[in-house]
């Protein structure tokens, strides 16, 4: 129910969580809430295990008419905090209560796929269209199992058959397009995801100022590249644990320096950019998410590097940049983090005017955060 005043943060609303779970253990609605919230923390081993002790509650106590709903919002929750190695679990309990169910089957070839184990994704593919050969969604996953495996003679025979059952199949037709790609070039689904710059095209929509379909184009690079890189931190054991909050910080920082670069088609692997402008960048973050503190600092640069280091690794971002990148981001981390905390003090501090504040953020931001863009 809502209170008065200020929401609840999410430490608020996680603390609630728990004194009803402590209350009620078997309210498998909290018990699961509580293993998501964590999990996207960076939780381990026994998260994954309420989860899993959530589930087998649902399953028990759960009305009927609701399970099949409340069981794929379970899944798209794991999966949408990158935590596939909780979902393989759950959805292998699920195959094993139902194994009539072909779409249990397939959510687990989809879980296991991105941990990495390809193979045994397409075996668990196989089995769900054996037992629904008319699914086009089944026939399209298959289709991109084989992609992921680099098969691309089997990655097609799917995808059309994925097609005729359904010719307006949106996936489907993305699906074709990597194939096309990945028959031209080799490789497979995660080689395609960090394909080189198409130059050429690049260079013509900048010669005809095509600004919106030049935004488009960096779009798709950019969100592929940060797919790849979920996909591999999801597929480390010593990583998945921080693949949500990482993702999202980065999400969160491009959108911004998207808003303020000002600069159409701005690609992530241009670190050059970056580089010459982070202090203002970071001068700018900061005023604008007033609660930002130094956790939130330390998390933007961490993520940074080890996205930066991931792009490096494939030679999207040469090794040279990278360690200018590496150098400027750790000499100016704890400059920001002091910013950061003496930026928090003067906003809250009744005792200074306006025109007094503006004097200290001038001092502390250099005149960056006046102006909407670099």
């Amino acid at each position: 129910m809502p209170f008065l005043g200020e929401p609840p943060s999410p430490d608020d609303v996680t603390k609630r969580l728990a004194r009803i779970v402590r209350a009620c253990p078997s309210f498998y609605p909290a018990v699961l809430e509580l293993g998501l919230r964590k999990l996207a923390a960076g939780a381990k081993g026994a998260e994954a295990k309420r989860i899993l002790k959530g589930l087998q509650l649902l399953l028990d106590l759960g009305e009927p008419e609701h399970i099949e709903e409340e069981l794929e919002n379970l899944i798209d929750n794991l999966e949408n905090v990158w935590r596939y190695d909780v979902a393989k679990e759950c959805l292998e309990l699920l195959v094993e209560r139902f194994p009539q169910q072909a779409r249990y089957r397939d959510y687990l070839a989809h879980a296991i796929a991105k941990l990495g184990d390809v193979e045994t994704a397409l075996d668990q593919s196989r089995q769900a269209v054996r037992m629904e050969p008319d699914n086009p969604f089944f026939r399209c996953n298959l289709g991109l199992f084989f992609l992921m495996a680099g098969n691309a003679g089997e990655a097609r025979k799917h995808l059309n058959a994925s097609l005729q059952l359904d010719p307006d199949h949106e996936t489907t037709q993305g699906n074709l397009a990597v194939l096309d790609y990945i028959s031209k070039h080799g490789g497979n689904f995660f080689d395609f995801l960090l394909r080189p710059l198409d130059e050429d095209e690049i260079e013509r929509l900048s010669e005809e100022d095509d600004v919106e379909k030049l935004d488009r184009l960096g779009g798709v690079y950019n969100q592929d590249r940060l797919v790849a890189f979920g996909q591999w931190m999801a597929s480390q054991d010593d990583q998945r644990v921080r693949c949500a909050d990482t993702i999202a910080t980065l999400k969160c920082f491009f959108d911004f320096v998207d808003r303020v670069a000002n600069l159409a088609g701005l690609l992530h692997e241009n670190i050059a950019f970056l580089t010459e402008h982070f202090g203002a960048i970071m001068h700018k973050f900061i005023f604008k998410f007033g609660d930002v503190d130094r956790e939130m600092i330390a998390e933007v640069c961490e993520s940074l590097l080890k996205y930066y280091g991931f792009l490096a690794e494939r030679r999207l971002v040469s090794a040279d940049d990278l360690n200018r990148f590496h150098e400027l981001v750790r000499s100016k981390k704890a400059v920001l983090i002091e910013k950061t905390e003496r930026y928090n003090a003067i906003r809250h501090d009744d005792a200074l005017d306006e025109e007094e504040k503006e004097t200290i953020r001038e001092e502390l931001f250099a005149g960056d955060h006046s102006w909407p863009h670099l």
